[in-house]
């Protein structure tokens, strides 16, 4: 009896098409290993809406400034001023950011103010830091006695926010120049009249162009600005137009790369530190951060978690910090660093004395002694 074998058709590319088709065990890993690695390449270029806040540096700011015409005294201790690192990431980033306890990742918003992209945040720091050390300078030459005089050709709108009465009224790029009839030369000048009116009062603003065209009456509602214990205000960011300042010398400061208003007061001490004999920080390595103001308060900074690692790394043995952000700033620091909470140029002038900083100085420059009611002069 004979047999009959099945009829096998044979592909053209030599393979039986009904038998099954011969498996390599390693190939499921080589795809799922090639899906990873496109994974990964990705994770390196796509970058996420969130910022992460990393420590940055804690250098000396008296390399920094150059006086003119005038004598400085190179101080042996260090004002140091304080930095952060920060950056937009990428996933990867982002999840060794959430691990380290030094750094800080948040949301893109609380970083970059409404309607502000990264390149208009980049200026936005670089002209926060030429007010700083402008006004840095200032205040310093007038807590040593100097007469110095500010002027400006009006309050510049930078900013409108839009939760208030302005928003739709003013623009970014009016300069105003009277409120109510009252002359406006500087911010200083705005904010006062408008801080004599309450919420729901309406006041009449003349404003142009920066050029001077298109001058315009414009009447604006006053607001309460919760977030400033209800203080009467219009909802808009100013700078002073064209702001200047008769000084006895020139002195610069030579900030290079570094944005922003936080290392104020940082420099308003060297400033002082270099225009007088004596040390002022005792010899020591002085940390610094907040802002200064024209009156000589200090304001709060953001990243003092991030400054204070900075600080620990620099060997620093004080750190002066705001009093807002003394809680944090104390418990990073850990042993070996004296954290000191300030509020006014005085109160950091005073912290260094308690630390053994000499202040005799301060009374033999300029005119000799401080000018009563000059502002900036003692905080």
């Amino acid at each position: 009896m004979s047999t009959v074998e099945p009829m096998v058709v044979r592909s053209p590319l030599g393979w039986d098409p009904v038998a099954p088709k011969p498996t390599k065990p390693w190939a499921p890993l080589a795809v799922a290993s090639a899906i990873l690695a496109a994974l990964l390449i990705a994770g390196l270029f796509v970058t996420l809406p969130y910022y992460a806040l990393a420590p940055g540096s804690a250098r000396r700011v008296d390399n920094l400034i150059v006086a003119n015409d005038t004598t400085t005294y190179p101080p042996k201790g260090r004002v140091l001023l304080t930095t952060i690192t920060l950056y937009k990431v990428n996933p990867f980033e982002a999840i060794t950011g959430w691990l380290r306890d030094d750094v800080d990742v948040v949301k893109e918003r609380t970083i970059l103010p409404p309607d502000t992209d990264d390149e208009q945040y980049r200026k936005f720091n670089v002209e926060e830091m030429d007010d700083s050390k402008q006004t840095a300078i200032v205040v310093a030459l007038r807590r040593l006695g100097y007469q110095v005089t500010e002027r400006g050709d009006g309050a510049l709108v930078e900013r409108v926010l839009q939760e208030f009465p302005a928003n739709g009224r003013l623009q970014p790029g009016d300069v105003i120049h009277h409120i109510d009839g009252k002359p406006v030369n500087l911010v200083s000048d705005a904010t006062s009249i408008i801080a004599t009116h309450k919420a729901g009062d309406v006041v009449r603003v003349q404003v142009s162009n920066p050029d001077g065209t298109n001058v315009r009456d414009i009447d604006v509602p006053v607001a309460a600005d919760p977030e400033q214990g209800n203080k009467p205000v219009l909802g808009v960011f100013l700078r002073t137009q064209n702001r200047r300042f008769d000084k006895p010398f020139e002195v610069d400061i030579r900030s290079g790369s570094i944005g922003g208003p936080s290392a104020g007061l940082a420099f308003t001490l060297g400033v002082i530190d270099g225009l007088t004999p004596g040390e002022l920080t005792g010899g020591r390595k002085v940390a610094v951060t907040g802002t200064i103001e024209i009156d000589g308060r200090v304001g709060d900074v953001g990243g003092v978690a991030q400054k204070t690692a900075a600080v620990r790394h620099a060997g620093a043995e004080v750190f002066l910090v705001p009093a807002g952000e003394y809680e944090i700033a104390k418990r990073k620091a850990g042993r070996g660093i004296v954290v000191l909470k300030v509020t006014t140029l005085q109160e950091a002038l005073d912290a260094l004395a308690s630390v053994g900083g000499d202040l005799g100085g301060l009374s033999n420059v300029g005119t000799g002694q401080l000018a009563a009611g000059v502002p900036g002069t003692d905080g």
